[in-house]
């Protein structure tokens, strides 16, 4: 499923959510640039109701606009009470990141409202000395 652009709506600060909660934002303490990073974020409904959630990431290193995380299944109906995490991928770039988490839930007005928000950093990883040891360079003489 590719996803699709989504018109969200943000009324407020992020912080702890009214509807939704971000409980945990799962993913290596660091890795290698270009590695393929899985990120795990699991929400909660926190209503008396079946509601829409989905889930939106961008990482956060100095570049402008911030690269979005790959959620190849980014919404779901949940039921009151309910938690779902939502599987999620980038590719490292060269820099340590700081991963922001996105929950939003699905209004009576036909839209999506941004509701709540969680960090977790990525360092980068450093390239072992021993790659690099059995490098030679020949050249053929002419």
């Amino acid at each position: 499923m590719e996803q699709q652009p989504v018109a969200v709506s943000i009324i407020r600060k992020a912080g702890a959510g009214v509807y939704t909660e971000i409980t945990v934002v799962e993913a290596p303490a660091s890795a290698s640039a270009g590695s393929l990073v899985q990120v795990r974020v699991s929400i909660k409904n926190k209503t008396a109701s079946t509601i829409g959630i989905m889930v939106g990431g961008a990482l956060e290193y100095g570049v402008s606009p911030w690269p979005t995380i790959s959620f190849p299944n980014y919404w779901a109906n949940f039921s009151a009470g309910q938690s779902y995490y939502f599987d999620g991928t980038f590719a490292m770039p060269a820099y340590a990141v700081v991963i922001h988490a996105y929950s939003y839930y699905y209004g009576a007005d036909s839209a999506w409202h941004f509701d709540d928000e969680r960090t977790k950093s990525v360092g980068l990883s450093q390239v072992e000395e021993a790659q690099f040891q059995s490098l030679s360079v020949g050249y053929a003489k002419v």
